[in-house]
């Protein structure tokens, strides 16, 4: 595109310069979208025109396009049509492979004939020097002084979809199906949402199933989930936010007006709103306010085998597994065992007999300052959390704790990945 894009075009006939190639039209009926014409820019002049493509006689590289012109018969792009120049350069791919952020720097061509097929997106480095018109310069400079050949960076068009809703000047583009989205980790997804604007960011969400854009939800600096949420219908957003865990789908839907917080809950299963309306009761200082519902309990008089078959049916659903919280007959918190202690206890045991009796805890109006502490002091990843009763409300967890004594901790944090 490099080539053709800002060409002379001259009269194949009269041997007289019109004007200067502006786009290029394609056709995207085919498996590679062919090329069907050429909008020229008029000398001395800010106006346009159609050529299709069978006017074209001669195309010479970086030097001139000949055509047969005729202004009597104004010739106009089908709907089926769109301009390759305006709708691919400068625009995002999403590398799934490398999960980043790149751009178009120019688009490939295969000749055939007559027929030019658009074959490539050039993401590389080598593709914007040629746009720039120093890629001869500069290859020579590198063989020079480096003894390095610059490589192409191409992506097939077969793996390019556009995924935005937008116009065609606002196209946001995959090297992927949106399916193999789902399969990264939601940290590089998160990050690679983070690097777009807010309509591709929406569109790639919308995108998702519920459960794979519940997990980058919940890896998004809370500014950006928030305001990607406001895109969301109450539908949508309360399907991810029964999917989320409890506290962050607290965090956000705190932040939320009182109106449409009332609206979701009356969409999501009552003992989910009944129990997110629990804790958005709590003080923002206290450790109910950051507090996590769901954890793995079992009571003392379980056997080792027991618990296991408890871990495998709830894996999926929790947060964290690697604590597994001790009750009484009375639901009160009595001990506590880890993953390490149950591979080494006998199926047939049971869970009193393994189980540390003494577990550090906080209650649950704790001020979240003296939580935080209980970190410092035991090198602690997660703490339980009870009331006057000493029954389990619930589970904290270091990274909570801390963001919440220190938001300006979590401030930076967002700041450094927006």
């Amino acid at each position: 595109m490099s080539q053709i894009a800002g060409s002379p075009v001259i009269d194949f006939n009269s041997n007289e310069k019109i004007g200067y190639v502006s786009d290029v039209a394609a056709m995207l009926r085919d498996m590679y979208p062919r090329v069907s014409g050429l909008i020229v820019r008029k000398k001395m002049a800010l106006t346009v025109f159609y050529v299709p493509w069978k006017n074209v006689r001669k195309i010479m590289a970086d030097k001139a396009i000949m055509i047969e012109y005729d202004p009597a018969s104004a010739a106009v792009p089908s709907e089926n049509e769109i301009k390759l120049k305006e709708t691919f350069w400068d625009k995002q791919v999403v590398d799934v492979s490398g999960s980043k952020v790149v751009r178009v720097n120019d688009l490939h061509f295969l000749r055939e004939g007559p027929n030019f097929w658009l074959v490539h997106m050039d993401i590389g480095f080598k593709g914007l020097l040629r746009r720039l018109g120093w890629l001869r310069q500069a290859e020579r400079i590198f063989r020079w002084l480096f003894s390095f050949e610059l490589k192409e960076r191409l992506i097939s068009w077969k793996y390019i979809q556009p995924i935005s809703s937008a116009g065609a000047g606002e196209s946001l583009l995959l090297k992927v199906p949106q399916t193999k989205l789902s399969e990264l980790h939601p940290a590089d997804l998160a990050e690679i949402l983070v690097d777009l604007g807010t309509d591709e960011r929406v569109g790639i969400l919308k995108s998702l199933d519920t459960a794979s854009a519940a997990r980058a939800f919940k890896e998004l600096p809370l500014k950006v989930r928030i305001q990607a949420a406001e895109s969301f219908s109450n539908a949508q957003m309360s399907g991810i936010i029964n999917e989320m865990p409890v506290d962050e789908a607290v965090d956000l839907i705190g932040n939320f007006s009182r109106k449409r917080a009332n609206a979701l809950f009356l969409l999501m299963p009552q003992e989910r709103a009944t129990q997110m309306k629990k804790l958005l009761s709590y003080s923002e200082r206290s450790a109910g306010s950051v507090m996590n519902t769901e954890y793995i309990s079992v009571k003392s008089s379980s056997s080792v085998n027991v618990v296991w078959d408890r871990i495998r049916s709830e894996i999926k659903k929790k947060e964290s597994i690697y604590y597994i919280y001790v009750l009484d007959e009375n639901d009160a918190l009595v001990g506590v065992v880890t993953l390490r202690q149950l591979l080494t206890a006998p199926h047939e045991k049971l869970v009193s007999e393994v189980m540390r009796k003494r577990v550090s805890k906080v209650r649950v109006d704790t001020d979240i300052k003296d939580a935080a502490q209980l970190f410092l002091k035991y090198d602690f990843t997660v703490i339980p959390v009870v009331d006057k009763q000493n029954k389990l409300l619930g589970t904290i967890t270091m990274k909570d704790a801390f963001e919440s004594v220190y938001p300006v901790i979590r401030e930076e944090v967002e700041e450094a990945t927006s």
